[in-house]
């Protein structure tokens, strides 16, 4: 055969498509190819095997909330290509990402075994870090308080603040039980917000929470569990990719973990029980759960971390019997899982308890639980009144009044109904099983009983 024609066999060839293989430095990066018309050519959680004609194309990774793209050019040999990770922030200093510091890194191993206040080995660890040299870092922004609402991190001087600002930590040792981290100062929406937190006898709670240009940011922190005493290690770079894409894909209600990470998750059980509790969520984002796989890890669970609410709420989901829970649960997605037994169930929420106030007073704001504490501002009725007698804006009396009465969300929520079609607000009522109302309200059922009883008292009572 001639030279002209090798060379066009050659061309022939690459018309039909040469080898195209992308591989992304962790497997839970998304990948999509376009071509020069826009319209796309592949994609691929992880790594993409295809074959392509020559010409432009562009590649796009998404990890974590962030998106990378860059134009290559495939000629009529074969093209490979290794994807850095994208410049994703992470609250947790995981090696590799952008937003690791080996002085950060430290400070989590030394305070996750050493207490900033009081004595012994600490039970829970905060440690907020400065993604970006130049940003102003409050270190005693936050505050860790009981369930009661009482502080219990000795104020600013259980805090120990770096020489710069670079981070701040607070560990201590406190007993088992629910915990609530907060602004210590009131925030400029004038709205009293509390996030869950859990320490479990045996373990150490870590919480990593990112300071951006506002302000510290609990709301995307990320949580670990280590056993007491082990302190934190920053060793293994893909378990800790692994729970950044777990916790991305819980914010957006997808699964964004790979079949090896979610093995990575589901193996760290017993080192860190937190790791198999954001697992099993992401194995209830897949369109049809796995119940079996997820009562066998939840049953793994339950022998190392027994009594842990997340995992109390776990164990509803496939049908087992729950004590009743009296603390909230960390994640918000957990939350969820407890109202709906508690509305099939009355009584999983204990009646009265922390657990059972907090699932009234919820508010959307990432995947962690978070609410309107009720202890430092105005609730019922009286809200809107109280807020503006105090100088709050109308819009956020308005808001906490909405947000901070859940009688009043169920009782809109029927006359909503009542008046787009037309029924009276009894038809509804006797149309509506309160359990269908706990549902689309996502409230306990105590709150839901509330409203039907005040709804049905004759006007003027």
């Amino acid at each position: 055969m001639s030279s002209s024609e090798d060379r066009r066999h050659t061309r022939e060839e690459a018309a039909a498509g040469v080898p195209f293989v992308v591989v992304p430095d962790t497997p839970s990066v998304l990948v999509t190819v376009t071509d020069s018309a826009f319209r796309e050519v592949a994609h691929a959680m992880g790594t993409i095997d295809t074959t392509l004609p020559p010409g432009i194309y562009r590649i796009e990774q998404r990890f974590g909330g962030e998106v990378e793209s860059r134009f290559v050019e495939v000629g009529t040999e074969p093209f490979t290509e290794r994807l850095a990770l994208p410049r994703m922030p992470t609250p947790t200093p995981v090696e590799g990402t952008p937003t690791t510091r080996e002085d950060h890194r430290a400070a989590a191993q030394r305070w996750s075994t050493r207490a900033t206040h009081g004595d012994g080995t600490p039970t829970l660890m905060v440690l907020i870090r400065n993604l970006r040299r130049g940003w102003q870092l409050d270190p005693y922004a936050l505050e860790v308080a009981g369930e009661d609402g009482t502080p219990v991190d000795g104020g600013a001087g259980g805090w120990e603040p770096s020489g710069g600002e670079e981070w701040s930590a607070w560990s201590g040792e406190l007993p088992p039980g629910g915990y609530r981290l907060r602004m210590r100062r009131e925030p400029a929406d004038g709205l009293p917000l509390a996030q869950a937190l859990y320490v479990l006898d045996g373990w150490t709670t870590l919480v990593f929470v990112s300071n951006g240009p506002q302000g510290p940011q609990p709301q995307f922190a990320s949580i670990q569990m280590v056993r007491h005493g082990a302190g934190w290690q920053s060793t293994d770079r893909a378990l800790g990719l692994a729970l950044e894409a777990a916790l991305s894909g819980l914010r957006q209600g997808i699964d964004l973990v790979s079949t090896r990470q979610l093995v990575e998750l589901l193996d760290a059980k017993t080192l860190n029980p937190f790791m198999g509790i954001i697992g099993a969520h992401a194995l209830l984002l897949h369109p049809v759960p796995d119940l079996a796989r997820i009562g066998s890890l939840v049953g793994n669970l339950l022998h190392e971390a027994p009594h842990h609410p997340d995992i109390a709420a776990l164990s509803t989901r496939i049908g087992e019997p729950v004590a009743p829970v009296v603390s909230p649960p960390m994640l918000a997605a957990s939350c969820r899982l407890l109202v709906k037994a508690d509305s099939v169930d009355p009584g999983v929420l204990r009646d009265g308890s922390v657990a059972e106030s907090v699932a009234e007073h919820i508010v959307g704001r990432g995947v962690w639980t978070t609410w309107l504490e009720q202890e430092r501002g105005p609730a019922g009725a009286g809200a809107r009144d109280a807020l503006q007698t105090a100088g709050a804006p109308t819009s956020v009396s308005l808001k906490w009044s909405r947000e901070a009465d859940p009688v009043d969300r169920v009782q809109r929520y029927v006359m909503d109904i009542a008046s787009v079609e037309d029924k009276t607000v009894d038809d509804v009522l006797s149309s509506l099983e309160p359990k269908d109302l706990c549902r689309r309200t996502g409230l306990p059922h105590k709150a839901v009983d509330r409203a039907i009883e005040q709804l049905r008292r004759p006007q003027g009572e």
